[in-house]
């Protein structure tokens, strides 16, 4: 069990998130990766490698790894942080409590979760571990600000539309800094980020067997 005390895990907790939202503000795009159990199996880190390297070619500063209960995917996971100390990687597609020790003894700076549960967030602020929730209606919301989420993920955006953020931020002061997640495509990213929205999460189709999406590269290339 780690030993962390209250104090010093509450205010790891805010700055963690202080710092994922100024990395946002500068580089609003989170990449999600996700690694293929044939990867895991023989511990192949080859096309992972070269992937990141490319996605740092084009200025991306965090990037999330999927959870996997596999036996390797801790070892897989610290040998491509080594090899990365500068990137913000999170953990994405948290669900279990069980799951954030790992998470924060392999040190990383954020993760996020499709859901708001509050026994996985009490643990994680003890823990001092960010769980970024993931929200869709007001009342999510407002309780994600309550306590004491300055951001939060709208999940699934693509559900949700594009004006959502505009409808509803009134109702919230402060505001929080909305990430969009979920079915979002490239036509998405300006809309999104013009409407009321700070950050945009990318992954699955457009990031698809170690390969960025071509109209992705295109969009990254003009920015």
């Amino acid at each position: 069990m780690l030993n962390i005390s209250k104090s010093n895990s509450f205010n790891g907790w805010k700055e963690k998130q202080d710092s994922l939202i100024s990395s946002l503000i500068s580089q609003p795009l989170i990449i999600v990766l996700r690694i293929s159990k044939d990867n895991l199996d023989q511990l192949y880190f080859e096309d992972i490698i070269c992937l990141i390297n490319r996605l740092i070619g084009y200025d991306i500063k965090n990037i999330e790894i999927a959870w996997s209960s596999h036996p390797n995917w801790v070892p897989f996971i610290k040998e491509v942080k080594k090899q990365f100390t500068d990137i913000s990687f999170g953990a994405a597609s948290l669900t279990d409590p069980r799951s954030l020790e790992t998470i924060t003894e392999l040190g990383f700076r954020f993760s996020m979760s499709p859901f708001w549960d509050i026994k996985l967030q009490l643990r994680a602020r003890e823990l001092g571990q960010l769980v970024i929730p993931g929200v869709f209606s007001p009342s999510e919301i407002q309780q994600a600000i309550n306590f004491g989420y300055r951001a939060i993920k709208l999940f699934p955006a693509s559900l949700l539309g594009v004006n959502y953020i505009n409808q509803i931020g009134a109702s919230f002061h402060p505001s929080p800094f909305f990430i969009a997640a979920g079915g979002m495509k490239i036509r998405d990213i300006n809309l999104w980020l013009s409407n009321g929205c700070g950050a945009i999460i990318l992954g699955r189709d457009l990031i698809n067997n170690y390969h960025i999406d071509p109209d992705l590269e295109k969009w990254l290339k003009e920015k």
